[in-house]
């Protein structure tokens, strides 16, 4: 036995007029709640690559020690 699914938009075909109001009313707020998230996780981002940036421009000098160390420990083997 297969059911069908349906669309949304085949869903809300059927619904009263009022549930339609709500069912776009609960997507605008869902749709608000996504940008303020996309929002908060590119500020984290930046965030974070402005740390590592700074970290790695004050650490470069050693950070290629141990990049010549690993290289030599593999040429060696």
């Amino acid at each position: 036995m297969v059911k069908n699914r349906m669309t949304v938009d085949e869903y809300l075909a059927h619904e009263p007029e009022e549930e339609k109001a709500d069912y776009k009313q609960i997507l605008g707020i869902l749709d608000s709640e996504v940008e303020i998230w996309s929002r908060v996780w590119w500020r984290l981002f930046d965030g974070q690559f402005l740390g590592w940036y700074i970290w790695l421009k004050d650490n470069l000098e050693m950070v290629e020690r141990f990049v010549e160390g690993v290289k030599g420990t593999v040429n060696s083997n």
